[in-house]
């Protein structure tokens, strides 16, 4: 019995701990936009380009609004690239929404984003703690469309020093940002 008690206890500590995935109903995401560019870079854990696709996964997050229902949404980015932090291959990014989905033109939307289009991104994130998740930057700041190999800034949000830049080009760009100005 000795000897069997012995066993259990050397495999409980040499298996790692799995956490319980979290409660996706419960998260909450920092809607607060940051001031400029310079504070983009220095607030996210991560700055990756990649990819998501249509898939998603949503939680009802017990909040209505007049407008709809707010939930949560997790999706999958493929990491291409890195420019800072350690990021694995797929990252679970959590966005928030509305459902029905309002207007185009309806202001909700720079706070409530909802899950990316399928498409290739430049992504700056923050981690969201005691989690596995990665929430965006200051909602929409955080998020750059990639076309033709070039970012772009979401007119109203992105910065404009961020438009425009072949992604071979972040690496330098954002070494830049990050060297205090005299």
């Amino acid at each position: 019995m000795r000897f069997f008690s012995t066993v259990v206890l050397c495999l409980t500590l040499a298996c790692p701990a799995f956490a319980a995935p979290p409660d996706l109903a419960r998260l909450r995401v920092d809607p607060t936009p940051v001031k400029n560019v310079h504070e983009l870079v220095q607030a996210g854990d991560l700055i990756v380009s990649g990819r998501t696709d249509s898939q998603y996964q949503s939680a009802p997050t017990g909040v209505s609004l007049r407008q709809g229902k707010v939930l949560n949404y997790v999706q999958s980015f493929r990491v291409q690239r890195t420019w800072k932090g350690s990021a694995p291959q797929v990252i679970q990014l959590l966005t928030t929404g509305i459902e029905p989905l309002p207007d185009a033109r309806d202001p909700l939307n720079l706070t409530y984003p909802g899950p990316l289009s399928e498409g290739e991104y430049v992504l700056f994130l923050k981690k969201v703690h005691g989690t596995n998740l990665y929430r965006l930057v200051g909602v929409w700041q955080g998020v750059y469309p990639v076309q033709g190999g070039r970012t772009i800034a979401l007119r109203g949000v992105g910065f404009a020093e961020l438009n425009g830049l072949a992604l071979d080009q972040i690496a330098h760009t954002l070494q830049r940002l990050q060297t205090p100005s005299r």
